[in-house]
């Protein structure tokens, strides 16, 4: 019974605790110029996603590939954690997703960067394609560590805006799973319509809301908020092992390793998304 609620519930409240580390102020330290990278990083992950979901690519259904695609546009665990109750994943595909986004996430923090450097692009560049990537805080925190001060912070920012963009996300599903939950909504007018899409939005999403609000409108303690991180990342790891515990390994090894490639071929198409844009800027100069 303990397994059962965490797994159903903890995910939901650390959801909500995480509207806490939305900083707005981090948009301030982003140049206009890389903000495209930003969003087509997102939307590239997330359309993708979405393009696998419908044309059933792999095994894992449609929820998988948006797993996949949330996981890879947003912040990782958080991001899955927050959609897979709009999208009905099972714990195996929960599993199978946080495997697999901490997988690339560790390959492109060890690798982006020298792979940037290679290619002749300085410290700005390689933070943008760190903060634009990345799937985790603590991915971009750690590989832009050494690039300095403040190609660090600009990294920092994109990732902070690409945690932004969950809201919209969250939205965006609600508004899919209900309009297939949907029987007679021709015959519904358009105010109606909104307004039951309003009801039906979870409760963890206005949480998440009211959070970021109140982390940006309020005076907040360093303390207080270093806390409330820290039972986030705790709340989080305990639901995902709560997850595992309900599943069968030979589950997540199967449909892992046919969710694999479909994985990787969102990021590769990330990255050259980004690539593409930071090549063209430097064309415009």
């Amino acid at each position: 019974a303990v397994l059962r609620w965490n797994e159903k519930n903890m995910l939901a409240w650390a959801t909500i605790l995480l509207g806490f580390e939305l900083k707005t102020g981090f948009l301030a330290g982003i140049p206009l110029e890389y903000l495209p990278a930003l969003l087509l990083s997102v939307l590239g992950a997330v359309a993708m996603g979405e393009w696998m979901a419908r044309r059933k690519v792999g095994q894992g259904g449609a929820a998988q590939a948006r797993l996949l695609g949330a996981g890879n546009a947003i912040c990782g665990n958080s991001a899955i954690a927050a959609v897979q109750p709009l999208i009905g994943a099972s714990p195996a595909q929960i599993a199978v997703s946080v495997t697999l986004i901490n997988a690339l996430g560790l390959l492109g923090t060890l690798f982006l960067g020298p792979g940037a450097a290679l290619m002749g692009l300085g410290p700005t560049e390689q933070a943008v394609l760190m903060g634009s990537l990345l799937q985790s805080v603590g991915h971009v925190s750690a590989a832009a560590s050494g690039l300095g001060d403040g190609p660090a912070l600009l990294a920092m920012s994109l990732k902070m805006g690409r945690i932004l963009l969950l809201i919209p996300l969250l939205l965006w599903l609600q508004s899919l799973s209900a309009a297939r939950l949907k029987t007679n909504s021709t015959a519904e007018s358009t105010d109606s319509n909104l307004r039951s899409l309003i009801r039906e939005i979870p409760f963890y999403v206005w949480g998440f809301v009211l959070c970021a609000l109140a982390t940006n409108l309020l005076p907040l303690p360093d303390v207080f908020l270093d806390v409330i991180k820290s039972l986030t990342q705790w709340m989080l790891w305990i639901a995902l092992a709560a997850i595992g515990m309900n599943i069968r390994v030979q589950t997540v090894l199967s449909q892992g390793r046919d969710a694999f490639v479909p994985a990787l071929g969102m990021f590769v198409i990330q990255i050259l998304l980004v690539l593409g844009w930071l090549v063209f800027l430097k064309f415009l100069s």
